[in-house]
């Protein structure tokens, strides 16, 4: 064996010892790898001295370019790496770093031998060609196992927006999805249903609108999928409603809607909020003269009541009676509406309709009179109190539908 051979083959042979010299180094200056538990680390200290035999033995000693062969177990490294989430620029440069060490090693190990340095600086043209080879391969298969985890993750989002608004699911179910999904539960969260004016989305897509809550909420903890009702969105605790309707038109337009849930953990939290999001979307889609966000926590006693059925209706006409109609006195339900308002005090009402305290008292007597309502009954209070907010957000009280006096 000549003097080349005897250095590459004194190199291999110290491989594990180069191989721990490698990650500590890495560990140092990659975040990722710094906090990687010993099972993981064991992995990549068998990737290392795997790469560093592939250096050693076919690029060294034959000079020979990389086979197909050669670079299978580099490739399914690489998918692997993808979809452990390795960020690709510290995966990378975790080479870069083996290979920068590995020849500064075999440098030092030829000392002054001129002879030896010439026939080692021989092979670097070998070195770089391979080396090339190896950092392409694994680029090409990280970038395609992470477009095929993309857009299976896609899919995954899509089940899991309808999954939450399942009438019925197991739990267990959803969990596993979450976790698949890495979806922190035990974190809050709120979530919001975006309804595009057709079911289109007018070409937009779950990408497009996760990147437009991203940057106007300033958070990466955006997800989207989309479902049957719209795009379903996990978001932070508490989103700014003026960030959804900003997104909401830009994406759709203006005559695009959202409801939103309320803050929620784990899987029963999360269905919860998407129940309420869509409760929201659809009693909003009721009211009149609102905005494009529709908190469930502003509609909350309308659901309750069960505005827009024909059970809220034929309750509000059974309460109000005449006042139902498209032909009520406007006066006479802004009366009922201040005394509900201000709790049935007489002078707060009386101050909201800018009229004096004997008027008001004049017209709870008109009132009574001719819709035999009994303000000072408890109950009679609570149901018409009741029948006004579904009548308000039925819009059967605007002001053109109801005649004055």
């Amino acid at each position: 064996m000549d003097e080349l051979h005897d250095l590459i083959g004194r190199a291999h042979r110290g491989r594990r010892r180069l191989a721990n010299a490698i990650i500590a180094d890495c560990a140092e200056r990659l975040p990722h790898y710094r906090q990687l538990p010993k099972v993981l680390l064991a992995d990549v200290r068998r990737s290392v001295e795997h790469h560093l035999t592939l250096f050693y033995r076919v690029t060294l000693e034959t000079g020979r370019p990389l086979t197909d062969d050669d670079l299978a177990y580099s490739r399914r490294l690489a998918r692997l790496r993808a979809s452990q989430r390795v960020p690709m620029g510290e995966f990378l440069t975790f080479f870069l770093v083996g290979l920068t060490m590995s020849w500064r090693e075999l440098m030092a190990a030829v000392g002054d031998d001129a002879l030896l340095r010439a026939r080692l600086l021989d092979r670097v043209s070998a070195v770089i060609s391979n080396q090339t080879q190896l950092m392409t391969a694994l680029t090409e298969s990280y970038v395609e196992e992470r477009e095929r985890l993309s857009r299976f993750r896609e899919q995954d989002l899509d089940d899991f927006a309808e999954l939450l608004l399942a009438d019925e699911v197991v739990e267990s179910v959803l969990e596993a999805r979450a976790h698949a999904l890495d979806l922190a539960l035990d974190e809050p969260c709120s979530i919001a249903l975006f309804a595009p004016p057709s079911a289109r989305g007018g070409g937009a897509a779950a990408d497009d609108l996760q990147r437009e809550l991203a940057a106007r909420m300033r958070s990466s903890e955006v997800r989207v999928g989309r479902a049957r009702e719209g795009f379903v969105a996990l978001l932070p605790s508490e989103p700014e409603p003026k960030s959804l309707a900003a997104a909401a038109e830009a994406l759709f337009g203006d005559t695009a809607r959202v409801g939103l849930g309320s803050s929620g953990r784990d899987v029963a939290g999360l269905r919860r909020s998407a129940r309420e999001a869509l409760r929201a979307l659809r009693i909003g889609a009721t009211l009149r003269g609102v905005g494009r966000v529709h908190a469930y926590r502003d509609v909350a006693v309308l659901d309750l009541v069960g505005a827009g059925s024909a059970a809220a209706d034929e309750f509000t006409r059974g309460v109000l009676g005449a006042l139902a109609t498209t032909s009520a006195s406007r006066t006479h339900l802004a009366t009922l509406r201040a005394l509900a308002h201000s709790g049935y005090r007489l002078k707060l009402a009386a101050a909201e309709l800018e009229v004096h305290p004997h008027t008001l008292s004049y017209r709870l007597k008109q009132i009574r009179a001719r819709y035999g309502f009994d303000l000072d009954d408890a109950d009679v209070r609570l149901r018409v109190h009741l029948a006004l907010l579904i009548l308000e957000a039925q819009g059967a009280a605007a002001g053109s539908r109801a005649r004055p006096g």
